[in-house]
């Protein structure tokens, strides 16, 4: 069945529907999300020292083209696994083809209007 049409949150309750039914040993775990709060979710993100988050419009549709996506990477600047590594942190949205990528300038500032 093709969701890529409906809403983000349609396809979701879709996945934990299918991840519900599939083996306990199963590779593929089905993550909740946090509607709102989105600087404190990236603050406490930080404190663990995690890459970042994603941030998704609850309404919006699957869109495959990176000139139109509707998501936002937002990446810790301190992460510290990206020490020696950086050149896989540094690409640039338009560089590469990855839907959503984004500075996290741009993506804090959209974050910060919502919030």
């Amino acid at each position: 069945m093709d969701l890529r049409t409906e809403r983000l949150i349609d396809r979701k309750q879709g996945l934990r529907r299918l991840l519900a039914r599939a083996p306990a040993d199963c590779p593929l775990k089905y993550t909740e999300y946090i509607d709102g709060s989105g600087m404190a979710l990236f603050q406490r993100v930080c404190d663990l020292d995690l890459e970042g988050i994603i941030a998704k419009h609850k309404s919006g549709p699957y869109v495959a083209e990176r000139e139109n996506s509707t998501w936002f990477k937002i990446r810790n600047r301190g992460y510290s696994q990206m020490q020696g590594r950086e050149e896989l942190f540094e690409r640039e949205r338009h560089k590469e083809p990855v839907p959503g990528w984004h500075s996290c300038d741009l993506a804090c500032a959209s974050l910060e209007a919502v919030n």
